[in-house]
């Protein structure tokens, strides 16, 4: 088991003409972090400034406590694992996996030491027999597998993960993650997992960090980003419910009602007139399986008409496009209790459900 550290970027900044990385996030120590976010939103460059391979314009890197902002990427005690395999081609698998080892001037372990070890990184990437292959003689997804291996052969305190699993097929791609979590609880590193796939990101990590133009919008347990948003930039890219124009406010007896488009719902005892600016935009937000099928009058609190205008299969559920007032979300239901397309139907929200979100 490694000693387990944190890892904190404190106002970290780097910028280019039209773009700008400015990110504060920690790691905490022995967790995943996943960070998720579109292609070119500044993922891998705040990755490439944690790990010293790129000179941030301003702000620090701390690992454990130690600032190792000018510190050399050797120093710091932190792996990588590209989207790009980076393997040596004039080396075997087994030798590519040792690389690290067999380059330590201190502490470096014995050459049956490092055989064992070797062996076992690939039979964890299920990768047993592939020891005297070339990189070239690898598929995508092996050389991947052979990246991963050669960056915890070393037992980093801090592994980098930056869409290692990109170019595998779904099937793999699932496993291969459940071994890089297995691993990383064994040994107890703290790891930074970059994807696109929101559903990667949200089964891998201890903690969901959600990035958009340089920019993290926020960062909480995957569970508390999906339900509870901090913004409409968030829910929008989560693609967890709905959000819908607030046309005003009004204080009922039972409290205070978000009125829109769709219909009026009655939001949570914690919402009130004064915590909300009463020049402020709004948007009502629900998760898009908090809809129920229901009988209502057009109006009712927590009750919306919407027609459904396609249904996509998804495995144990459908995603349905639906039209209310103008405005298209996706709900998801079980299959049995689909609605059919070109149909309109009412649909209750449970008031626990609802919540209000600022306009970006």
């Amino acid at each position: 088991m490694l000693a387990m550290v944190s890892l904190e970027l404190c106002a970290l900044t780097k910028s280019w003409p039209g773009a700008t990385v400015d990110v504060s996030l920690i790691a905490e120590a022995g967790k995943v972090l996943a960070v998720a976010g579109p292609s070119g939103c500044g993922k891998s460059t705040m990755l490439r400034m944690a790990a010293g391979l790129e000179r941030p314009d301003s702000g620090r890197v701390l690992v454990g406590g130690r600032d190792v902002t000018d510190a050399e990427s050797r120093d710091r005690g932190i792996g990588m694992v590209f989207q790009d395999y980076a393997l040596f081609p004039h080396l075997d698998v087994a030798g590519n996996v040792s690389y690290g080892l067999r380059s330590r001037r201190q502490d470096r372990p014995s050459s049956g030491e490092i055989a064992a070890r070797v062996s076992k990184l690939l039979d964890a990437v299920d990768l047993a027999g592939f020891g005297r292959r070339k990189p070239h003689e690898l598929s995508g997804g092996e050389r991947q597998r052979v990246a991963l291996a050669r960056t915890l052969a070393v037992e980093p305190s801090i592994v980098l993960f930056d869409e290692p699993l990109s170019s595998l097929d779904a099937a793999l791609r699932k496993r291969l993650r459940s071994d890089i979590v297995d691993e990383q609880r064994r040994l107890g590193f703290t790891a930074v997992y970059v994807t696109h796939d929101l559903e990667e990101a949200m089964a891998i990590g201890d903690s969901l960090a959600v990035m958009e133009s340089g920019r993290i919008l926020q960062s909480a347990s995957p569970r508390e980003v999906w339900s509870a948003p901090s913004s409409v930039a968030v829910a929008r890219f989560m693609g967890s419910g709905p959000c819908l124009p607030v046309v005003r406010m009004e204080l009922a007896p039972n409290g205070l009602e978000a009125i829109t488009a769709a219909g009026r719902f009655p939001l949570p005892p914690d919402y009130s007139v004064d915590a909300l600016s009463p020049n402020g935009r709004y948007y009502l937000f629900f998760e898009r399986s908090a809809a129920m099928v229901g009988a209502g009058n057009s109006g009712n609190a927590g009750s919306f008409a919407a027609s459904c205008l396609r249904v996509d299969f998804a495995g144990d559920a459908v995603d349905c496009l639906m039209d209310s007032g103008g405005e298209r979300f996706n709900l998801r239901f079980p299959v049995r209790e689909a609605p059919a397309p070109g149909t309109a139907y009412r649909f209750t929200v449970s008031v626990d459900r609802t919540r209000i979100l600022p306009a970006d």
